[in-house]
């Protein structure tokens, strides 16, 4: 998979974007309405908030993990990933009924780290289409 990056600013501080390159992410709207973000508390960050080097690179497979979580033909779909304020946040749409609470117990587990989670419906992708930086042309 491809993958854009950027940093822009946000509240004086660097905010890293990454999302792959879907080729019409839009396809999967009517079928993955639920938003979830997984947000994972980086434990070596510097004063911009951003993760120590050396750190970052010890996550690689964690990272590998969370950006293949789920089956885009069947469960859902990453579509960004925002690093910011020592935490990173990884963004998905999933089917409405997919319960992710054994998923998040399971990484939590597996890779030691700490991790908040939070969904919505998002039936429209309002959360997608309402960023504050345009992620995917509609």
């Amino acid at each position: 998979m491809t993958w854009l990056t950027s940093e822009i600013e946000y509240e004086g501080l660097p905010l890293l974007l990454r999302h792959p390159k879907h080729l019409n992410i839009w396809l999967f709207k009517d079928r993955l309405t639920k938003l979830v973000a997984i947000e994972h508390l980086l434990d070596k960050v510097n004063s911009n908030g951003l993760p120590e080097k050396q750190y970052n690179s010890t996550l690689s497979d964690f990272d590998h993990f969370m950006c293949t979580l789920f089956d885009k033909s069947k469960d859902g779909i990453i579509f960004l990933i925002e690093t910011l304020s020592g935490k990173r946040i990884y963004y998905y749409y999933t089917m409405a009924d997919k319960n992710i609470d054994p998923l998040i117990e399971k990484l939590k587990l597996d890779f030691k780290v700490n991790l908040d989670n939070w969904m919505q419906d998002d039936t429209g992708w309002g959360f997608l289409k309402e960023y504050p930086v345009e992620i995917y042309s509609s």
